[in-house]
Parts: C-alpha cells; structure tokens; sequence
C-alpha cells in the first residue's frame, strides 16, 4: 500500500477554536496517517488544557494529473461523525 499525501481542513467552528489557542501552524503541519477514521478524536497538548477536534469526515480528492489526497476534516468540539 503507497503512501498517500494527507491535509487538514476545519471546519469554521474548529478554525475559530484554532485561531483562539494558538494552534492554526501546529494543524497545517499536522499529518494524519491514513489509519485514522470519521469519528476519531485528534488531541493537541499545549501549555494549557489539551484541545480536542474530532475527525468529522474524510475524503479523497483526486488532481487533475490524477494525485491522490487524502482530506480530514477536524471539528470542535467533538460532536458525534455525521454518518
């Protein structure tokens, strides 16, 4: 199995909560390997209370030149994955 490229998108809600502590670099670089699952908790510590986003949903987005991406979206606060 080749690895394939993954990136994360926020939700606005998730973005603000980002914005807020400080954490909008730390979830650009963020890589999430493709194990992980809609419904699965990201935890990010920091110098205070950990901050928790929830993967919301995942999908493949295919380029033009047919590259693969893997997206995760990351929600907070973690409500339950929409089915």
């Amino acid at each position: 199995m080749s690895m394939m490229k993954t990136v994360i998108e926020l939700t606005a809600s998730a973005r603000r909560k980002a914005d807020t502590a400080g954490l909008g670099d730390r979830l650009a670089a963020l890589a999430i390997g493709q194990w992980a699952r809609k419904g699965d908790f990201v935890e990010l510590a920091g110098a205070g209370e950990p901050v928790i986003f929830i993967i919301r949903a995942r999908r493949i987005r295919v380029a033009a030149d047919g590259g693969q991406t893997l997206v995760f979206e990351l929600d907070h606060p973690p409500r339950p994955a929409l089915r």
